[in-house]
């Protein structure tokens, strides 16, 4: 993987990632959104509710690739994902997530996408995860933190009226943005004197499919780091530790932890090649 030259969208610097060798052809993997938007697809609460588990109908002809922190709202409360998942075709399957509003446990309808978590939110499920940890307090914290620096009202302590509230600073980082260039598997976010966190996927195409969405993820965490970074940010050494980590185990399982010095994260495996990896700075 190699990095490209640096994209800014306002105070957020995104650096492009290539893939010297991605998947061939366009691939098959679809959406959460696609796949709702097309009926094709649908998630349900369980016979008896639960907090962390969900399921998920997938009725297409392609396997569903979820991120980790993609947010599902609705049914008794709003949901992230826990670790990045893929339902296959014509399958259904019971989903690790994570309560994203602690201040309600009512039906209020069906279940609908939503945003994707912001890089902050997905560091703690990252680090919880590398530390076998339970993570629900620790994501609850951090929304509180959250809902308090950008002084964001929500009843329930929900992190989507966040981005609600936001929704305007948020779109002006998207202003006059068309994408990045369609060899770009992912990328390096950066803003003022950090690195918020990186994600690849396994080809252009999947790529593209989430870019708006986690940019504006990013964006979320930029607006807090406004301040011009008074030291050059290490994005080469965060992505070799990245690759080095992936190189260093041999992928058999569905999933994969990522726990070095510099960084935190998880890959999702299908056919023995990561399809969604994610990282973020160890501290």
């Amino acid at each position: 993987m190699t990095l490209g030259e640096p994209v800014f969208l306002r105070n957020l610097k995104l650096f492009p990632i290539h893939d010297d060798h991605p998947s061939s052809g366009n691939g098959n993997y679809t959406t959460v959104d696609e796949v709702l938007k097309s009926k094709k697809g649908a998630f349900h609460e369980l016979d008896t509710p639960d907090i962390n588990t969900i399921s998920f109908e997938n009725d297409s002809d392609s396997p569903v690739v979820m991120i980790d922190g993609e947010e599902i709202t609705g049914a008794f409360q709003n949901r992230i994902i826990a670790a990045s998942s893929l339902v296959e075709s014509h399958t259904s399957r019971e989903l690790a997530v994570i309560c994203a509003e602690e201040g309600r446990w009512n039906e209020i309808g069906g279940f609908r996408s939503g945003q994707c978590s912001y890089p902050r939110l997905r560091s703690v499920l990252a680090k919880s995860r590398s530390q076998k940890k339970d993570a629900q307090q620790h994501v609850w914290n951090e929304i509180e933190r959250k809902l308090t620096v950008t002084k964001t009202r929500s009843t329930t302590s929900s992190m989507h009226d966040i981005f609600v509230s936001l929704d305007d600073e948020v779109h002006r980082y998207l202003e006059g943005f068309t994408g990045l260039d369609g060899q770009t598997v992912g990328f390096i976010g950066c803003a003022g004197d950090r690195i918020l966190g990186c994600d690849i996927f396994c080809q252009p195409s999947l790529y593209r499919n989430f870019e708006k969405k986690l940019i504006r993820s990013y964006a979320l965490d930029a607006l807090e780091y406004q301040r011009t970074a008074n030291r050059p940010l290490d994005v080469t050494r965060f992505l070799d530790s990245i690759s080095k980590a992936l190189h260093a185990r041999s992928i058999r399982r569905r999933h994969m932890h990522i726990t070095t010095k510099i960084v935190r994260g998880q890959a999702l495996v299908h056919n023995k090649r990561p399809v969604h990896v994610s990282a973020f700075p160890a501290r």
